[in-house]
């Protein structure tokens, strides 16, 4: 589970390889054409990221143990937002 901490946005799968974000009304068919065509593979591999107010993805600068997970700090590379999630342990 994933808690947002601050951050007022929200949680996107992206692929792992290039970033690529699905629309957000796509099948799950348009992620393995993805893949098959850009990265010659069945292989899907997505990331779940924190996705900043202003739309990029953001990037964990660093991260500490916290009671019961790890709090990750993240900045927007385009606006320069911070802000931190909370990974529990499950």
């Amino acid at each position: 589970m994933t808690d947002l901490g601050n951050r007022a946005s929200s949680m996107r799968l992206q692929c792992k390889r290039c970033q690529w974000v699905a629309p957000e009304d796509a099948r799950l068919e348009a992620v393995h054409l993805h893949v098959q065509v850009e990265h010659d593979t069945d292989e899907v591999a997505l990331d779940l990221v924190a996705v900043c107010s202003c739309s990029p993805a953001m990037t964990v600068t660093s991260s500490r143990t916290t009671i019961g997970g790890l709090r990750d700090y993240l900045k927007c590379g385009a606006c320069g937002n911070t802000g931190h999630i909370i990974r529990r342990d499950t």
